[in-house]
């Protein structure tokens, strides 16, 4: 079976901050909030874009990221631009502001213009001026050498109504949400011309292809409402997101998107419910699973040519999903789940998931090192596995769980 590298899968991982909201702790505590970055283990923010002068607490926080190995993409917000000479002025004003902060690695267009209001007006008028403003987002990355994403959209109609902007971005650009499903689902809305229902991968994959044919394609929003116990539809248990988050990731990367950044890091007014923190800092479980997840994959981004593996994985139904990852020490690292929900959206209720056993097979050339499952408190627990030796075959086989909590096994030569 084919791999692919492990660092790259964990580089993939980012998470969307609010620097400049003042009256949160993303300001008030900026040591805190880069404390808690490191922890968590991503090297990829996604924040607002504004020209603040070099003695700003905002700007000084990014050069602190940058200092930290952590790059943002900045989200440039509309301005109506009469004239080429003003057009030219913000992307020069866009530059210099790279070269201060020192940690812009990508430009995004304004945000969901098609619902926000912020592109002077709704719908079709909106996206007509955000598609006008487009030449600020290409400009800047293109003089920057840095990529330049399309626009992000919240309603169906938006995709047609923009057309095709594939020449305008170097990146898709999608916000993607489950609406408190498991992150496989099927979806739960009308179906594209593709077959593909509303709420599903595929179904914002086809819309990729409307506004960005041929383009790779980045999620640069994704995430739950949880809280400890919930009954409200549409969100979730802290313990459910622990499964989700993790899966959300992994499923991402398996469809081929560049980078998945998570909404967001810390619980906000404006949002409650959607940061990995809660409003006093404290890690939820999806936290903590996704910092385990990335601290057991993570590698170098070095580039090399991942070897396939022989290997075959029995006994799980149709709902069991595997990702191989390879690290640069020649270890392979399969991550195994079972793709259910354990979750009713519309009643607010739980759904049970039976675990299953698996057996995975291995040339002799290669054994099961070590199994990490995972738990609804984002932790996990490691075993050395049973391994039978068939000398005949030149096989090993070892079995275990599979739930719809990762599983993790460590495979050395």
């Amino acid at each position: 079976m084919p791999s692919t590298q492990a660092g790259v899968f964990t580089d993939s991982v980012g998470v969307v901050t609010h620097l400049s909201y003042t009256d949160t702790l993303y300001y008030n505590d900026f040591p805190a909030i880069a404390q808690e970055l490191q922890i968590l283990g991503v090297h990829h923010i996604r924040d607002g874009y504004y020209p603040w002068g070099p003695s700003s607490p905002i700007v000084q926080a990014h050069q602190q990221l940058a200092s930290m190995g952590i790059k943002c993409t900045y989200v440039i917000p509309y301005q109506s631009l009469s004239s080429h000479a003003q057009l030219l002025q913000m992307v020069g004003q866009v530059t210099s502001f790279s070269r201060e902060v020192g940690d812009m690695e990508a430009v995004e267009p304004p945000n969901e213009c098609d619902v926000s209001g912020g592109c002077n007006g709704y719908g079709a008028p909106a996206i007509k001026n955000e598609i006008s403003f487009l030449g600020v987002v290409f400009d800047s990355g293109f003089l920057l050498n840095i990529p330049y994403l399309g626009p992000s959209f919240v309603l169906p109609a938006s995709y047609p109504a923009a057309g095709n902007l594939s020449s305008a971005m170097k990146f898709n650009n999608l916000h993607v949400y489950f609406g408190g499903r498991n992150p496989g689902s099927t979806g739960w809305g009308d179906f594209d011309p593709q077959g593909n229902s509303y709420g599903s991968f595929n179904w914002w994959r086809d819309q990729a292809a409307i506004d960005g044919p041929g383009r790779s394609s980045e999620i640069t929003e994704t995430g739950y409402i949880a809280y400890p116990s919930t009954s409200t539809p549409y969100t979730l248990p802290e313990s459910v997101e622990a499964s989700y988050t993790p899966r959300t990731l992994l499923l991402a990367y398996e469809r081929g998107f560049k980078r998945t950044f998570l909404y967001e890091l810390l619980d906000e007014v404006s949002s409650p419910g959607y940061g990995l923190l809660r409003a006093d800092m404290s890690p939820r479980p999806a936290f903590t699973a996704v910092q385990n997840l990335i601290a057991i994959l993570s590698d170098s981004t070095t580039v090399f040519t991942p070897r396939p593996l022989s290997y075959a994985v029995t006994g799980g139904d149709s709902t069991l999903n595997q990702v191989l990852l390879e690290k640069h020490d020649g270890s392979y690292w399969l991550v195994l789940w079972l793709e259910k929900s354990s979750w009713n959206a519309e009643t607010a209720t739980p759904i049970a998931v039976a675990p299953e056993q698996v057996t995975l097979t291995l040339s002799s050339s290669y054994s099961a090192e070590q199994v990490y499952q995972f738990n609804k408190q984002g932790t996990y627990t490691t075993s050395t596995p049973a391994t039978l030796t068939n000398s005949a075959a030149k096989t090993h086989t070892t079995s275990f769980p599979v739930s719809d909590q990762v599983t993790i096994i460590h495979i050395v030569p």
